[in-house]
């Protein structure tokens, strides 16, 4: 901070300077308005003619005349602006001002904040990293004052596009789920005079916990009209034949009956990937696209251990290169500026380096506002199938806040819809690249492979006995799952359960065939098996244990015997 004191002390200097320079430049003679003194040129003597002296007096009277018509001018300028003002309700004031006026931060407070406000965003990667040095030792309420000034107050063509186009842009958001990091920053947001101007989004997935909407209700309360409360829901997303694998947005999802009919009932545990897709990821990114927001802050700490270890109090968030994010760049694709609005969006963490207890500390301490679920022990809320109470095997550890998030999530599978996405981007890179695309291997022996031709007539039983059961795996030899349950499939495969034939049918480029012209085999994640038979009638039921041998085998045992 020694470095940053300094800097911070010329700064000042300068600006000091500029501002001395500027009142020199500034005198009465120079505002346009020369009437105000007489010139020297028509002083004249106390021995001139009485014509002379006359003239003077008329003058004089003139000059009397045009200060009361400036007057009266401002005077009529104010009054307009107030009854403007009153008219539209409590407007927003020019921003720069906000600082100059708040009693909330002392004489050094200022003088700091004033030096932060010539910190402009980084444009190379070494400016990132001076940046992040010098906001580290800072208080959040500095942080936050910082970005505000930097993407709004100081913003000069933000200030001029809002005076043309209105309100519809929004430079800088919260996201937030309300949790304890969330609600500090609402709450300094709100005690420095920032909320009127720093819209807060939060992203409702339809699968919330009861106390959790009407959380809402509480901090909208608790905010008044100064919190600008945007909920964001569940995108639609279909995956018509025709446009192969192409997707097409239908609009947003507004219940959780219509969410599992669009979807399925266990998206969030068979494709947790493509779950946050279509809840959070899309729905958030439209809404920041809209507003063409250029920053957004999160709650996010290092003490929330993981990937989270490493992060810095700001980092710039790229675009990914696929297809679902192509945007108009025409000249900004050749911007040498790395961080350019074209190629991604600023994440803000302003308490990156507070810990569990600060947070809490702070909520009691400020009175603010939570979801009473936390004092049921809960240490983080999510969706109400995936949150539980914190795991007490990891007390002390930096997870251990987290620990009861993502319960029972899938990960011995991969998600159909993401994984498909990944495989058509990874074919179209190839292809562009002029490389060959090649298909990995999974060999078994004794198993039959289906294709769009054969799946019927296997699955209809006509080259199997009547008593026989078929074991049918659904996979693509790109999913890492697939890979490692290749081995186990041909264990069963080899074992040769009596009565018993193993078949697979590869999805990765082939749709699966209706059965009588309905969609019997639901896959939503690979791989994914079902057990056919025709003893007494026609049957596919799916397996939903663990791709372990003896798990599968016991299922297959227990499955025949009962028929």
């Amino acid at each position: 901070m020694q470095l940053f004191e300094s800097n911070r002390r010329i700064m000042m200097a300068r600006r000091h300077n500029s501002r001395s320079q500027s009142s020199s430049k500034d005198g009465p003679n120079n505002d346009g308005h020369h009437f105000l003194e007489s010139p020297s040129s028509q002083r004249k003597s106390p021995n001139n003619s009485s014509l002379a002296r006359r003239a003077m007096v008329i003058r004089k009277d003139m000059n009397s005349i045009q200060k009361i018509k400036c007057v009266l001018g401002l005077v009529m300028i104010v009054v307009v602006m107030s009854l403007l003002n009153n008219i539209g309700g409590r407007q927003h004031h020019v921003l720069s001002e906000r600082y100059d006026a708040n009693d909330n931060n002392s004489a050094a407070e200022t003088e700091l904040l004033q030096a932060l406000y010539d910190l402009p965003l980084p444009t190379t990667q070494k400016e990132l990293v001076d940046l992040n040095d010098e906001l580290a030792g800072l208080e959040p309420k500095f942080i936050l004052q910082w970005a505000h000034h930097t993407l709004l107050a100081g913003n000069h063509n933000y200030l001029r596009s809002r005076e043309t186009n209105g309100w519809n842009s929004h430079p800088l958001v919260q996201v937030t789920s309300f949790g304890p990091t969330g609600l500090v920053i609402l709450d300094q947001l709100s005690k420095y005079n920032l909320l009127d101007t720093v819209p807060v989004i939060t992203m409702d997935t339809l699968h919330l916990f009861k106390e959790s909407y009407v959380f809402y209700d509480t901090v909208q309360s608790h905010y008044n009209s100064t919190l600008h409360l945007t909920t964001t829901k569940p995108v639609h997303i279909a995956h018509p034949p025709e446009l192969d694998g192409d997707s097409v947005f239908k609009g947003f999802i507004f219940s959780k009956v219509e969410f599992q009919d669009v979807y399925s009932p266990t998206l969030w545990k068979t494709d947790p990937r493509y779950y946050t897709k279509v809840t959070k990821i899309d729905p958030l990114q439209q809404k920041l696209e809209e507003w063409q927001t250029i920053m957004w802050i999160t709650g996010r700490r290092r003490s929330q251990g993981g990937e989270r270890e490493k992060l810095d109090v700001l980092e710039f968030d790229s675009f990914p290169p696929d297809e679902d994010n192509r945007r108009v760049r025409s000249q900004e694709d050749n911007n040498d500026n790395p961080f350019h609005s074209s190629k991604g969006r600023w994440k803000l963490n302003p308490l990156v380096y507070w810990s569990y207890d600060q947070v809490w500390n702070y909520i009691k301490a400020n009175e603010v506002p939570y979801n009473l679920l936390y004092d049921l022990g809960f240490t983080s809320i999510g969706d109400e199938m995936t949150t539980t109470l914190p795991k007490k095997s990891h007390v002390g550890d930096a997870i251990y806040e987290r620990s009861g998030r993502f319960v029972d999530l899938n990960r011995t599978e991969c998600g159909l819809h993401s994984h498909l996405q990944k495989i058509k981007a990874l074919k179209k890179h190839h292809e562009e690249a002029g490389e060959e695309w090649t298909v990995p291997e999974l060999t078994c022996e004794k198993c039959i492979d289906l294709n769009e031709d054969t799946f019927l007539e296997t699955v209809e039983n006509n080259n199997l006995r009547d008593d026989s059961l078929l074991l049918l795996e659904f996979y693509s030899p790109f999913c890492g799952s697939c890979q490692e349950f290749a081995p186990v499939l041909n264990r069963l495969a080899d074992y040769q359960i009596p009565n018993t034939v193993v078949a697979r049918f590869d999805i990765t480029e082939q749709n699966i065939p209706k059965y009588i012209n309905q969609e019997l085999f639901q896959v939503e994640s690979t791989p994914t098996l079902y057990l056919v038979g025709h003893s007494p009638s026609f049957y596919a039921e799916m397996y939903s244990g663990k791709h372990e041998f003896d798990a599968i085998l016991q299922w297959l045992t227990k499955k025949r015997n009962s028929r």
